[in-house]
């Protein structure tokens, strides 16, 4: 993924379709290959069962069942562009629903970090925009190995808490989000 990521709403992809309740558009991203690849961007017309009125954002391809692939490796010309159309995406149905709150799993440890990164690389810009939250949302057993502690589990990954993030706010290893939340700043 990219190690330098800059939004900016003023460089976009060009969006090709999208949905009258601005649940669901597409756009065309370029490949470091030069080929041109459809991206979706898709959010739930349900809440999630954990935190209301929070409503998942997906993006990517689309695999050989018509489903998002938001585990696709990759490799774009410009993840600025790319990142910036998606974001704006989500600006646009916060501004027609401005009650709720969008959220996106980064599904991998890999990813969360990704994304925590360009959030903080690009605070400011996205803050006069989103108030933006991160949600330590799963158990992860994994992460650590399951013979290192006596209970693996570690509680506080299971409750849904969002944390407010911050400029310059650290994540380490054994605190780290992978479920972001926005919703529209309104001052």
């Amino acid at each position: 993924m990219a190690a330098s990521l800059k939004i900016d709403f003023n460089n976009l992809y060009e969006i090709d379709n999208i949905s009258e309740d601005l649940r669901v558009s597409t756009f065309q991203t370029k490949l470091n290959n030069g080929q041109a690849m459809p991206l979706i961007v898709r959010i739930s017309n349900q809440s999630h069962a954990l935190l209301p009125n929070v409503y998942n954002l997906a993006f990517g391809p689309l695999n050989a069942k018509g489903k998002i692939d938001d585990r696709a490796e990759l490799t774009h010309e410009d993840y600025s562009k790319v990142f910036s159309t998606i974001l704006f995406s989500a600006l646009a149905y916060l501004k027609t629903n401005p009650d709720h709150y969008l959220g996106i799993d980064g599904s991998d440890n890999a990813r969360a970090y990704f994304y925590y990164r360009a959030l903080q690389r690009n605070f400011n810009y996205l803050n006069k925009h989103f108030r933006m939250f991160g949600v330590k949302y799963f158990v992860r057993i994994t992460r650590f190995g399951k013979t290192q502690y006596d209970n693996p589990f570690d509680f506080e990954d299971i409750m849904p808490y969002p944390f407010r993030i911050e400029k310059g706010a650290l994540v380490s290893q054994d605190v780290m989000y992978n479920y972001f939340i926005f919703n529209l700043k309104q001052d």
